[in-house]
C-alpha cells in the first residue's frame, strides 16, 4: 500500500508547473526540447498515476471509478487511457477481483440483498457478466436467506416473540426491502419467525 505525506502531496497538487521532479518515479523525464508536448504528456501521465495510486491506497476501485476521478481532475482522454493501461499491467486494477471483493463485503459485512449489491456494482461501472459471477460466488459462501435471517434476528432482538404490532412489522418489512431483499423471501422468513399473521 502506498502512503503519501501531506507535505509531499502539496508539492504537486496544482498545475504541472508545480510538479517537483523529486516526487516523480526514478525514470528520467524525456529530453524533448524540440517537442514540448511529449514532456507535458509524460508529466501528465505521472501526475495521473500519482492521483490513481492515492485513490487505490484508500480502498480498491473499479477501472470506471478511476477513469471518472481522473476525468474530473482534467486529464486528457489519452493520458487517462495510458494511466489505466499501466495500472492494469501492474495489476492494481482488476474489475473481476474488485467485483468479487465488493460483493462479498456488502453481503457479509453489511448484510445486503442481491438487488442492492447489483445496484452498487453497476454504479461502480462493473460489467453485467462480472456482477453475475460475483453474486454467484458470494452466495455460494453466504446465501441470501442466511443474511436475511441474521438481519431479522438483529432487528427483532429484545422483542418478545411475535408481539410486534402491525406498525412494527411493516417497519421491519420496509427496512429489509430497502436492504435489497426480495419481498417473497422477506415474507416467508418473517412468517417462519412468527412475525406475520
Amino acid at each position: 500500500m502506498i502512503r503519501y505525506s501531506q507535505s509531499r502531496y502539496k508539492n504537486y497538487r496544482g498545475s504541472n508547473k508545480s510538479l517537483n521532479k523529486a516526487t516523480l518515479p526514478d525514470d528520467p523525464v524525456p529530453d524533448n526540447a524540440d517537442n514540448p508536448t511529449k514532456t507535458a504528456d509524460y508529466l501528465d501521465l505521472h501526475h495521473a498515476l500519482q492521483k490513481a495510486y492515492r485513490l487505490l491506497s484508500l480502498r480498491p476501485h473499479s477501472a470506471r471509478e478511476i477513469e471518472k476521478k481522473l476525468r474530473e481532475k482534467g486529464f486528457s482522454a489519452t493520458v487517462i487511457k495510458e494511466a489505466l493501461e499501466k495500472l492494469r499491467d501492474l495489476q492494481y486494477l482488476d474489475d473481476t477481483s474488485f467485483a468479487s471483493q465488493w460483493a462479498r463485503n456488502l453481503a457479509v459485512n453489511k448484510l445486503w440483498g442481491n438487488r442492492k449489491i447489483i445496484a452498487s456494482l453497476k454504479e461502480k461501472g462493473i460489467a453485467a457478466y462480472l456482477i453475475d459471477a460475483a453474486i454467484e460466488e458470494v452466495r455460494q459462501e453466504f446465501p441470501e436467506g442466511e443474511a436475511l435471517a441474521r438481519l431479522i434476528k438483529k432487528n427483532t432482538a429484545g422483542e418478545k416473540g411475535g408481539r410486534q404490532d402491525i406498525k412494527e412489522k411493516k417497519r421491519i418489512f420496509q427496512r429489509l426491502l430497502g436492504r435489497g431483499f426480495p419481498a417473497g423471501l422477506i415474507f416467508s422468513r418473517l412468517e417462519k419467525n412468527n412475525l406475520v399473521e
